[in-house]
């Protein structure tokens, strides 16, 4: 035989390489697929043993391609030559046998068996810092925005890690109930509940109230943030908390954004705050975030900036130096109901939802079980209605158009008042009207619990509460009142798996209740997206998300702090060198754009940092969600 395999493998296949282990593994399972029996001795261990084996091979190829001649012989002319021994090896692939293949797999050794990933989503690499980090999630707003964080912190401790939630004072119970550390942030989510509803989330009328009401709340609230997120190695903010992203650069810290809604640039959804009665197109789309982002900065800018140089230290900045579309952001909603965008950046993530299960732990009241029951047992369809913690004008009207929709349509209902419970006006006050026993009051139930209980769920749309409906594999009803609500009720009516109703009256309810609980191609729809949405893990993705960004993140901080003139440490500029490194290996430019030709090393810092400002600065190379180690 014709040592080619040998000559070509040679620095791979010396008994003293480590290497050569998993090359005669490789020989073994070829071996025994072709039902070949082995030496005595294998793997070869001497470089005598090795030359035996390798004439054993080449008689045993001669023989075979002896034999495989005489036999082709009675049928059909053969070249005259001999076929080397590599095309006997190939001429006998036609006896392939998956089965022998698999068998032989299964029956080699741990230690030394081959390393197969059935994962797309595998890696070989370990991105968890080696040391505990301290992270803290910064949000405001109300019980919605804040669940998805203490469900993602509780998956940060099971890491061994030590998160911290800073938000509003009254959800601290609620947060250290899981065992999450606290830190308590200014002002008064009911209150912006209320503007939220009566004008509109950021019309003129939101504006101008919110400038003449909010202004002390806004000083506030940037002040505390600074307070709340000390000795943190890592920031994660709903960027409807302003704070952040100037905390993170004061600090030198790696900053994420995590949110519930779209807030990143794209033409396939419009901003969550400017959604249209109807489509009109991915220019529209993109053009909602850019206006909202401008004028965003420019309602909070002065406070913002003079709140910087007084309290964090740090110069003025603006949209183009903080660079806000490349910082690296966590979508907790599934990618089933909000499919990403292809115009997305790499650090953009959608995660799945940041489920918070409590119905395992929490025992349901004996009256509402023995309504649940009864309802079963007069076959009678069971929804839920309850529209979260909403600020209505007057409740009473809304809770009696809730009573005659139930009545017409002949469905039992649990329902959750709660528009009556904050912030109403006078008439919120008044007697309410007497319910009839086919709706069931309650205060509160976990909805992972409650919602598995039901036929079809009807709620404001929320992004949490969006979610649990959806998972629970019902109709969903969506009555949206501000904000985020407005684009997850056109979700679930492009879905196919519920309705997005713009009014609520009598007429409009009972028809959607009654398509709700009666509707197939709904129903199955639905049973279809929760099967999905409870196989996605939106924790582990995140952080998972958290662990491969965070040197990216931490780059960004630096160049951040870096062009607005903050003095750096010695580490600081330790990091920008190597990341300066790591850019001119793994990427290539077209132009001069970032890098100037020159030899001088602080002129091409500064080119950089130009590009950071300029927003020209690519993310470091990332994996992705599809590599596959190898």
């Amino acid at each position: 035989m014709d040592n080619i395999l040998y000559r070509v493998l040679q620095s791979f296949i010396l008994p003293e390489n480590d290497m050569s282990k998993a090359f005669w593994r490789l020989c073994e399972l070829l071996a025994r697929q072709g039902q070949q029996e082995l030496p005595d001795t294998f793997p070869p261990e001497t470089d005598e043993q090795l030359q035996h084996l390798l004439e054993q091979m080449n008689n045993r190829h001669r023989s075979q391609s002896r034999s495989g001649e005489s036999e082709t012989a009675t049928t059909e002319t053969t070249s005259n030559s001999d076929p080397t021994p590599l095309d006997a090896a190939s001429g006998s692939s036609n006896d392939f046998d998956v089965q022998t293949l698999k068998s032989s797999i299964s029956n080699l050794s741990q230690d030394n068996g081959p390393m197969l990933f059935d994962d797309n989503s595998a890696s070989i690499i370990n991105f968890k810092p080696s040391e505990p980090l301290r992270i803290t999630c910064l949000t405001i707003g109300s019980r919605g925005d804040v669940q998805p964080y203490i469900s993602l912190c509780k998956g940060l401790l099971e890491e061994g890690h030590r998160p911290r939630i800073a938000t509003h004072k009254e959800f601290e119970p609620w947060i250290r109930g899981h065992g999450i550390d606290f830190a308590p942030i200014d002002g008064d989510p009911a209150e912006l509940m209320r503007i939220c509803v009566e004008n509109g989330m950021f019309t003129y009328a939101f504006l101008k109230e919110a400038s003449s009401k909010f202004r002390g709340w806004i000083d506030d609230l940037l002040s505390s943030s600074w307070k709340g997120c000390q000795d943190s190695d890592v920031l994660i903010e709903s960027p409807s908390a302003m704070a952040g992203i100037h905390v993170a650069e004061a600090m030198g810290i790696p900053y994420f954004r995590a949110f519930t809604m779209p807030w990143s640039k794209t033409a396939v959804y419009p901003h969550a705050f400017a959604v249209p009665d109807r489509n009109l197109g991915g220019t529209y789309n993109t053009l909602t975030y850019i206006m909202f982002d401008t004028l965003f900065w420019k309602a909070i800018s002065g406070q913002v900036n003079r709140w910087r140089k007084k309290e964090l230290g740090l110069q003025n900045t603006s949209l183009d130096k903080m660079q806000p579309d490349k910082v690296p952001f966590l979508y907790n909603f599934s990618p089933s109901v909000v499919p990403p965008p292809q115009d997305y950046p790499e650090w953009v993530r959608v995660t799945g939802y940041w489920f918070l299960n409590e119905g395992s732990e929490w025992a349901p009241p004996s009256e509402l079980v023995a309504f649940i029951d009864k309802a079963r047992a007069d076959k009678k369809k069971l929804v839920y209605i309850g529209f979260g913690s909403i600020v209505v004008s007057d409740p009473v009207a809304m809770t009696k158009t809730v009573v005659e929709s139930v009545m017409k349509v002949g469905v039992r209902c649990i329902l959750s008042k709660g528009w009556s419970d904050r912030l109403g006006d006078a008439k919120s006050t008044k007697a309410e009207i007497a319910l009839p026993p086919e709706i069931h009051q309650i205060t509160a139930a976990p909805h992972d619990w409650l919602f598995s209980q039901v036929d079809a769920v009807v709620h404001h749309g929320g992004a949490g509460t969006t979610g649990a409906s959806l998972r629970a594999g019902v109709p969903t009803i969506i009555k949206p009142f501000f904000g985020d609500q407005f684009f997850f009720g056109s979700r679930v009516h492009d879905l196919g798996v519920g309705m997005c109703m713009k009014k609520l009256n009598v007429a409009a309810f009972t028809r959607a209740l009654w398509e709700a609980t009666n509707s197939q191609r709904m129903i199955i729809k639905a049973k279809l997206i929760g099967e999905r949405i409870r196989q996605e893990d939106g924790v582990g993705k995140a952080i998972q998300s958290i662990y491969r960004d965070l040197e990216y993140a931490k780059t960004l901080t630096l160049l951040r702090r870096t062009a607005s003139g903050h003095p750096s440490t010695d580490a600081e500029d330790e990091n920008l060198e190597d990341f300066l490194d790591g850019i001119e290996e793994s990427w290539t430019f077209v132009g001069d754009e970032i890098f100037p030709k020159t030899q001088d090393p602080k002129s091409e810092l500064k080119a950089l940092i130009d590009g950071a400002a300029a927003g020209t600065l690519p993310p470091l190379d990332d994996d992705g969600e599809e590599d596959v180690a190898c």
